[in-house]
């Protein structure tokens, strides 16, 4: 993130419980009648638990100092516990608990000396959450990530940079949703740090917190605005965050402390809902196919729509699909009217007219150079399955760009079939695959974007195969080739699945050395050796021969085990365990 005005892209108790005497269980349960009617909050001396993590180990670190002086300087609510966690170059890095403090410089408790560390670790932020929260224990939950940031997008796409160990928090290779599952759901996830409320970003956080709070643009070098934020951290969930959004965006109005020209600053933030994250997701995948037919009439509406970020290749959402729906493309109001209900509220300040932002931003490059430059992060988060990018490259123009070759991860043949599993190359597209083997030509069409995927054919004799992947626009991949070696099975017994947990899904089937009619016998033991079931069943010539298991008289009256399983096939007995779980 880039820094211009500058911008960055005491241990809570329980209330004492009265005391009970063993036995006496009506005073129990009276008891506990009491707190079911009064609710979870008797249970926390806390509403409200706020942990801050301060990742200034950067040019960022006088304006963190500040942030904390602002912190200390406002009224807080009652019940609130307010811990930040700051690393600043050359000082290394504290915990502290916040305090009323009017006085000059950092004037709260210290919690911690935490001495060097690497706040650009997924694991510091995990460790931080962890400590926090556990010692701090509350009715709401919310944390805020302090530093540098660029969405999931600019190079190395990261959060929380570390100046000493060069390191930094991924967004796309999901090191910042590993370090945020290992706490309690949060309430409010909020990022004082530029462009990180995107719908991608949503999308991918949406199982660590009920309301995610953040600029979609970049945020300017003092942040947010924590004199004014501290006093609002109290009751319900939904309600604060809904106050923070215009907040913010007041803190840079013309005249104020942060910006003391008479000019707008460009400000945006958004507080927006995860609970229909993944509604949104399928619907966006519908709308993203829907709109392929006139996937050439987009270059106009993108023209004209506000951009911000790296390579201005972020739009807002919102707009964007106002703007569909102005021009008749599609019908996108449903889409719209999910936004609405998903952004609890939203603000925004320009240096000129804009209308139908929703500070919610969408990765729309409307260059090819920006879409080639970061697809392949961006099909890293479970947002690019939605097809977007296929249709933005689509829109973009003639595709001339083959996709990479599938990979094969094993190889391996059963029962006169080749079977080959395979590693799907990343691609905008979903792609579809083409076999080619001696005489044999067919194509796979595997689940849309799935990473991996199986093939298999018959095979008579040694050979070798060829696959390709192929796109949308039908470029062809280069070929992954390979060699195949047959060896004709004699005798070979296979039960699927075992275990078995289910009797009408399971078969039976075994190879015999020859082709024809004839008598099979089946003998089922158990573990001792006992004979508990003779089988005999007439089959036609074939090879290899098949039996549903749920056709064996008295196999299903068994109990869940173990048993030994024998076939007699042209007098040649096969052998195999079986496992019942039904």
């Amino acid at each position: 993130m880039q820094k211009s005005i500058r911008s960055r892209g005491e241990r809570g108790e329980n209330t004492k419980l009265p005391y009970l005497q063993r036995g006496r269980m009506c005073k129990a349960l009276l008891f506990l009648a009491f707190l079911l009617c009064c609710g979870t909050t008797a249970l926390f001396a806390t509403d409200w638990t706020v942990l801050v993590y301060m990742a200034a180990d950067n040019d960022l670190s006088s304006f963190a100092v500040e942030n904390i002086i602002q912190m200390e300087s406002a009224v807080q609510a009652e019940n609130l516990k307010l811990v930040v966690q700051v690393d600043l170059p050359e000082l290394g890095a504290k915990r502290y608990l916040i305090q009323e403090n009017q006085s000059p410089g950092i004037g709260s408790s210290v919690l911690q000396n935490l001495g060097t560390i690497d706040s650009g670790d997924p694991m510091q932020l995990q460790d931080f959450i962890r400590w926090g929260f556990g010692r701090y224990p509350s009715q709401h939950k919310m944390l805020i990530i302090w530093s540098h940031a660029d969405s999931w997008y600019k190079s190395p796409k990261y959060i929380a940079p570390d100046q000493d160990s060069g390191n930094v928090i991924g967004v796309a290779n999901g090191e910042l949703a590993s370090a945020l599952s290992a706490g309690p759901k949060l309430d409010i996830l909020l990022f004082d740090a530029c462009s990180m409320q995107s719908i991608e970003i949503v999308h991918t956080l949406r199982h660590y917190a009920d309301i995610i709070v953040g600029s979609a643009d970049q945020v300017p070098v003092q942040g947010f605005p924590y004199s004014e934020i501290v006093p609002v951290l109290a009751g319900n969930p939904e309600l604060l965050a809904a106050k923070l959004p215009k907040l913010y965006t007041d803190s840079y109005l013309p005249g104020s402390a942060n910006n003391p020209s008479n000019y707008y600053y460009t400000t945006t933030c958004s507080a927006v809902k995860t609970d229909k994250a993944d509604d949104f997701y399928q619907a966006f995948k519908d709308f993203s196919r829907a709109l392929r037919p006139v996937a050439g009439d987009l270059a106009a509406i993108r023209e004209e729509l506000f951009e911000m970020n790296s390579g201005y290749a972020d739009v807002d959402l919102t707009q964007f699909l106002t703007r569909i729906h102005e021009a008749g493309l599609i019908d996108s109001v449903p889409l719209l009217a999910m936004l609405e209900e998903m952004i609890l509220a939203s603000s925004y300040t320009m240096p000129w007219p804009e209308t139908d932002l929703s500070s919610l931003a969408l990765w729309y490059p409307d260059i090819r150079y920006n879409l080639n430059a970061a697809w392949k992060t961006y099909m890293k988060m479970e947002f690019g399955k939605t097809g977007w990018l296929s249709l933005v490259n689509l829109a973009l123009g003639k595709d001339i760009i083959p996709p990479e070759s599938p990979v094969l991860s094993r190889q391996y043949s059963h029962f006169g079939k080749l079977f080959l599993q395979l590693k799907a190359p990343v691609d905008v597209d979903s792609l579809y695959y083409r076999l080619e083997s001696e005489a044999l030509s067919f194509d796979i069409f595997p689940k849309a974007y799935a990473e991996d995927f199986e093939l298999s054919f018959d095979i008579a004799a040694n050979g070798s195969y060829t696959i390709y992947a192929i796109d949308r626009a039908q470029n062809i991949s280069q070929a992954l080739t390979g060699d195949y070696s047959h060896d004709p099975l004699k005798y070979s017994l296979l039960i699927y699945p075992n275990p078995i947990s289910d009797l009408r899904l399971a078969f039976l089937k075994w190879y015999g050395e020859e082709s024809k009619d004839e008598s099979v016998s089946l003998k089922l033991y158990n573990i001792k050796g006992q004979k508990l079931i003779h089988y005999h069943f007439e089959v036609p010539s074939q090879n290899p021969g098949m039996l549903k298991l749920d056709q064996v008289p008295g196999l299903s009256e068994l109990a869940q085990g173990i048993y030994l399983l024998e076939l007699n096939s042209g007098g040649k007995k096969m052998h195999k365990k079986l496992t019942i779980l039904y």
